[in-house]
C-alpha cells in the first residue's frame, strides 16, 4: 500500500498545531510479520511467515482490491478451530498492539502466544473473538504481556465451522520487557560464639532465642536478559550496498555483510526467494532496541522473467551493534549492523 509520506507528515503537523492530536514520540517496535500475506500465488496456502496448524481445516490466499495486498482465508471443520501461527520473534516489550481487518461467516479469534528459550514451550497466551459478517471489520486490541518470556508469535483462528478472511494484520510492541523475579534470598545465618580463650572461664551460653521472622520483601526483578552480543564480522566481510538484490541461487550457505548507519537512517536490500520450493526468508534474531527490521515478500516482473524476493529495510534506532540474522532453507544471511 503506497502512501504519500509528505502529505501525511504535513497533515499530521497541521493537526498537531491545531491541538487535534497530541505530539508524541513513536517508540513502538514493529513485529516484521507478513500481515499483507504476500509471496504466495492466489489459491495457495498459507503464506510466507505463517504456518497452518494440523486441525483438519484449510487455508488459501485470496486477492483483494489492492493489487499489492492479499488476504488469508481460514476454513475450519464443524467441531474444531483452525489456526495459523506466525514465525517467532524476540519479545521486546510489555504491551502488544494487534490490528487487523476480518470478514467471513461464523467467529474468528486473534491473539498471541509467548514462548521460552526452547522456542517450543508456550508460556502464556491470550486472544480476542469477533463475530464475523460479509464486510470487513477493523479490529484493534491491546494485550498486556505480564509473564516473562523470550519469544512471541501471532495466532489467527477461525472458530469451529467458520470461514474467516484476515487482511492488513499489524503487530507492535511497546513498553519495557517484563523480567523474571529473583528467588528470595535465604535468611542470613547467625554465627556461633567464638570459643573462650585458654585459661578463661566461659560464660554460660545464653538460652537460644528465636529470631523474629523476617518481613516479606517484594520480589526484585532481575535485569532483562541482554541480547547476545554482536559477533565481530569475520575476515573478508563485505559492505552491504543500498538497494542491492541477492539472487538465492548465488548466495552461499553462510553470508556475512556489514553496514554502519547514523541513528535515524535506513538501508534497503532484497533477498531472492524460491516459492516453488517453499524457500522464503524470515528474521531469525536481532536486537530490536538498536535496529528496526521490516520484511515484505514481493514479486517483480512476469513469468519467465519474474523475480520473487524478500524486500528488507533496516533502520538505526539507537547507538549500538547487533547481528541481524535471516534464514531461508539451509541458508543464512547475517548483517553485522552498527548504529552510531
Amino acid at each position: 500500500m503506497k502512501i504519500n509520506l509528505l502529505k501525511v507528515s504535513l497533515a499530521a503537523a497541521m493537526l498537531t498545531a491545531l491541538g487535534t492530536v497530541p505530539a508524541v514520540a513513536d517508540n513502538d517496535i514493529d513485529l516484521p510479520i507478513n500481515g499483507d500475506f504476500r509471496g504466495s500465488p492466489s489459491g495457495y496456502s498459507p503464506a510466507p511467515g505463517w504456518t497452518l496448524t494440523a486441525d483438519g481445516g484449510g487455508a488459501r490466499i485470496l486477492p483483494t482490491t489492492d493489487r499489492d495486498d492479499f488476504c488469508l482465508e481460514l476454513r475450519s471443520v464443524p467441531n474444531r478451530e483452525q489456526s495459523v501461527v506466525s514465525d517467532l520473534y524476540q519479545l521486546s516489550g510489555s504491551t502488544l498492539k494487534l490490528e487487523l481487518k476480518v470478514s467471513g461467516a461464523g467467529t474468528a479469534m486473534a491473539g498471541y502466544e509467548t514462548l521460552d528459550d526452547t522456542r517450543t514451550r508456550v508460556i502464556s497466551a491470550n486472544r480476542q473473538a469477533v463475530q464475523l459478517s460479509a464486510y470487513d471489520q477493523k479490529c484493534k486490541w491491546y494485550f498486556p504481556l505480564n509473564v516473562p518470556a523470550r519469544y512471541i508469535r501471532i495466532r489467527l483462528t477461525a472458530g469451529p465451522g467458520s470461514t474467516a478472511r484476515f487482511r492488513d494484520v499489524d503487530a507492535d510492541l511497546s513498553g519495557p520487557v517484563i523480567a523474571a523475579a529473583q528467588p528470595a534470598a535465604a535468611p542470613g545465618m547467625i554465627a556461633a560464639p567464638a570459643p573462650a580463650a585458654s585459661g578463661t572461664i566461659a560464660a554460660p551460653a545464653p538460652a537460644p532465642v528465636a529470631a523474629p521472622a523476617p518481613a516479606a520483601q517484594p520480589a526484585v526483578a532481575a535485569p532483562a536478559p541482554a541480547p547476545a552480543p554482536a559477533a565481530a564480522p569475520p575476515p573478508g566481510t563485505r559492505l552491504l550496498q543500498n538497494d542491492r538484490y541477492f539472487s538465492y541461487s548465488f548466495l552461499g550457505q553462510d553470508e556475512h555483510y556489514e553496514t554502519i548507519l547514523p541513528v535515524g537512517s535506513d538501508i534497503d536490500f532484497d533477498l531472492g526467494e524460491v516459492p516453488s520450493s517453499g524457500y522464503y526468508w524470515k528474521v531469525f534474531s536481532y536486537d530490536p532496541s538498536i535496529c528496526r527490521v521490516k520484511l515484505e515478500h514481493d514479486q517483480d516482473g512476469v513469468w519467465p522473467l519474474r523475480r520473487d524476493k524478500a524486500e528488507i529495510e533496516l533502520k538505526a534506532l539507537r547507538p549500538g551493534r547487533t547481528d541481524v540474522i535471516f534464514t531461508c532453507g539451509s541458508k543464512r544471511f547475517t548483517v553485522h549492523f552498527t548504529a552510531q
